[in-house]
C-alpha cells in the first residue's frame, strides 16, 4: 500500500536529501584538495628510476619514504636538505671503491666522482706532463678500478756534442734512446747496456765511432851487398852499383771516436816496386909492400888504440847506433874485409876515412873499417859481438875523438 506523505513530511524529506548532497559535495572537494597537495618527484638511482608522489618536504625525507638507502659518500643532487618541489628530479650517484697506486704509495678511495682525473683531484695527487696514468685520465670510473701512476724519471743523453735532457717513463736505456730519436750505429760505443734499467739522473754517453781505410805509399830501403874483389887491394872499396829505394803500398784502417783519431791498424802491405841493392866491392888483393916508418894495422883487424900510439887530432859530435853480425842481412865480413867484431866502426868515408882510429865514450877504442847504406854524414855504427848488446846500446849522441 503506497504511503502518502503529508506536505510537512515531504518538505522534511527534501531537506534531508539536500543535506546529504551537500555532504557528498564537501567530501569530494576535500578529497580533490588533499590529492592536489602532493608533489610529483622522479628519483634516478643509476639504472633504476622511481616516479613517486609525495607530501614530504625535503629530498632526504622523500628518499626515506621511497625506501631508497644511501651512504654519506654517495652524491645526491640536489642535496638531502633541499625543499621538494613539484616535478623535481633527484639524482643519486653511488660512491665506488677505487685503488690508486702511485709508485710505492697506495690510496684507497670511496668516491662518487665520474672519471679517473676527478679521482686523482679528490686524492690530491699531482700529475706532471711526462707522468703516465693508466687507465687514461678521461676514463669513466668503475667499481673496484685500479689506477696506476708511472712517474717520469729525469736523465740525460750525451751525444754528438749535445746534452739531451729527458723525463721518461720508459724502463730501459734502449727505450729512452728511441724516445729521444737517437740512433746507434753498429760501431758506436755506449757507457750502459741497452737493456739496463733507467735510474734517476742517469747519464747515457754515446761515442760515435767511424773507421776509414786509406792507402799510403812508402819507400823500401835497399840493402848493401859486399862482394870480395881480388883485383882490388885490401883496404879499398869500390861501389859497383848504387842502390835505389823501392816502393810499397800500405793499406791502413784509421779509427775515429767523436771525430778524433784514436787508432791506426795496418791491414796489408804490398811492394809495388822492388828496391835495387847497393853493391860494394871489397878489395882482397895483397898490396905491394912499401917501407913505412910506422905501418898502419892491416884492414883485416881492428886494433885497440891507446892514447900513447897516436895524438888526438879532432873531436866530432855524431849520432851513434849499434849493430852485430846477427842482424838480418849483415854477415860477418865488413866493407874492408875485416871480421865483424867489437871495435869495428862503420863510418861515412867522406867524413871519417877508413882505417881511422876512433875513441867512443862508453864503447872504447875502435877503427873505421866498415860502411853502411844508412851511415851518412855525422853518423857511426858500432859493432858488437851479439845483437842483444847492440840493441841495449840503441841510438845515442856522442862526442868522439878521431886519431890520424
Amino acid at each position: 500500500m503506497k504511503k502518502i506523505l503529508s506536505k510537512e513530511q515531504l518538505q522534511a524529506h527534501k531537506r534531508k536529501l539536500l543535506l546529504v548532497g551537500l555532504a557528498v559535495l564537501i567530501l569530494s572537494i576535500t578529497a580533490v584538495g588533499y590529492i592536489s597537495t602532493r608533489n610529483q618527484v622522479l628519483i634516478e638511482d643509476g639504472n633504476v628510476i622511481l616516479d613517486v608522489q609525495t607530501r614530504r618536504e625535503t629530498v632526504g625525507e622523500v628518499l626515506t619514504e621511497a625506501e631508497v638507502d644511501y651512504i654519506d659518500e654517495d652524491r645526491i643532487t640536489p642535496g638531502v636538505n633541499t625543499t621538494v618541489e613539484d616535478e623535481m628530479t633527484i639524482q643519486i650517484t653511488r660512491a665506488q671503491n677505487i685503488e690508486i697506486v702511485d709508485e710505492d704509495e697506495t690510496h684507497i678511495l670511496l668516491t662518487p666522482v665520474e672519471t679517473v682525473e676527478d679521482a686523482l683531484v679528490e686524492a690530491r695527487i699531482l700529475i706532471r706532463p711526462d707522468d703516465k696514468v693508466s687507465p687514461s685520465v678521461d676514463t669513466i670510473l668503475e667499481e673496484g678500478m685500479k689506477i696506476e701512476i708511472t712517474r717520469a724519471v729525469p736523465c740525460e743523453i750525451l751525444v754528438d756534442g749535445e746534452v739531451i735532457e729527458v723525463n721518461t717513463i720508459n724502463e730501459t736505456v734502449e727505450e729512452v734512446l728511441t724516445e729521444a730519436d737517437v740512433e746507434l750505429e753498429e760501431k758506436d760505443l755506449i757507457n750502459h747496456d741497452l737493456d739496463e734499467t733507467i735510474t734517476e739522473d742517469m747519464t747515457i754517453e754515446i761515442t760515435r765511432v767511424e773507421k776509414e781505410v786509406i792507402t799510403k805509399t812508402e819507400e823500401v830501403d835497399f840493402k848493401t851487398l859486399r862482394q870480395n874483389d881480388g883485383n882490388l887491394e885490401k883496404g879499398k872499396t869500390r861501389v859497383e852499383r848504387e842502390g835505389k829505394l823501392g816502393l810499397k803500398e800500405i793499406e791502413i784502417e784509421i779509427t775515429y771516436e767523436d771525430g778524433e783519431e784514436v787508432e791506426r791498424v795496418v791491414l796489408s802491405e804490398e811492394v809495388t816496386e822492388d828496391p835495387i841493392n847497393r853493391v860494394v866491392k871489397i878489395g882482397t888483393k895483397e898490396p905491394k909492400p912499401e917501407p913505412k916508418p910506422e905501418p898502419k894495422p892491416a884492414a883485416t883487424t881492428a886494433p885497440v888504440v891507446s892514447r900513447s900510439s897516436s895524438a888526438v887530432t879532432r873531436s866530432l859530435r855524431v849520432e851513434a847506433t849499434a849493430y852485430s853480425s846477427q842482424d838480418p842481412g849483415v854477415g860477418t865480413i865488413t866493407a874492408t874485409g875485416a871480421r865483424l867484431r867489437h871495435g869495428i866502426i862503420a863510418v861515412d868515408p867522406r867524413v871519417i876515412p877508413l882505417g881511422t882510429k876512433i875513441y867512443v865514450p862508453g864503447y872504447g877504442y875502435g877503427v873505421a873499417a866498415d860502411t853502411g847504406g844508412a851511415i851518412k854524414g855525422n853518423k857511426i855504427d858500432l859493432a858488437y859481438e851479439n845483437r842483444s848488446d847492440a840493441l841495449q846500446f840503441g841510438r845515442q849522441m856522442k862526442t868522439i875523438r878521431i886519431y890520424d
